[in-house]
């Protein structure tokens, strides 16, 4: 997976970077507030892909909550991100066609407010769903084969996960 994990994090970076957020220290979720590991469970993300991954890893930082799963050499990332301001997301794609001219952005209709996959080749596939203008979500499934592959198991797993948060 070497270089892969830099896609995910150039794709929160850049959308983090278009949406104003407190310091997070300051930052309080709202009591209700789900996390990513309860948002796409570790059943769910194996029934999209039809392979074996490991537990979920929850991390959450400021207003942020990812969930990572491994599996045989790929990885599962749900990210859900919630502002304090009004995302910019024209700008946010803007900049990720700059940074990845190589992958292929296509619009994924019928899911949140917008939705959109990057798609990275042999690498895998991204699902930003932006649910509202403060709120996206986004599941990255790199190394279980190219995105034409994947996409159908990240949609699947974003509109679980869409359901729960």
């Amino acid at each position: 997976m070497g270089s892969m994990p830099i896609f995910l994090h150039l794709s929160l970076v850049f959308l983090s970077a278009h949406s104003p957020m407190a310091a997070p220290a300051k930052f309080k979720p709202a009591p209700k507030a789900v996390t990513a590991c309860v948002a796409a469970t570790q059943a769910d993300i194996q029934e999209a892909l039809g392979e074996a991954v490991t537990k979920g890893t929850e991390h959450t930082e400021g207003s942020e909550s990812t969930c990572d799963y491994a599996g045989d050499g790929g990885q599962v990332s749900i990210t859900i991100h919630r502002s304090v301001g009004k995302l910019d997301v024209p700008s946010a794609i803007a900049d990720l066609k700059a940074a990845l001219p190589d992958a292929r952005l296509r619009e994924a209709p019928g899911i949140g407010a917008q939705a959109f996959f990057v798609d990275l080749g042999g690498d895998g596939a991204q699902l930003f769903v932006i649910r509202d203008d403060r709120e996206f979500l986004l599941v990255s499934v790199l190394g279980f084969g190219d995105a034409t592959r994947v996409s159908p198991a990240a949609e699947k797993i974003a509109r679980k996960a869409l359901d729960r948060f």
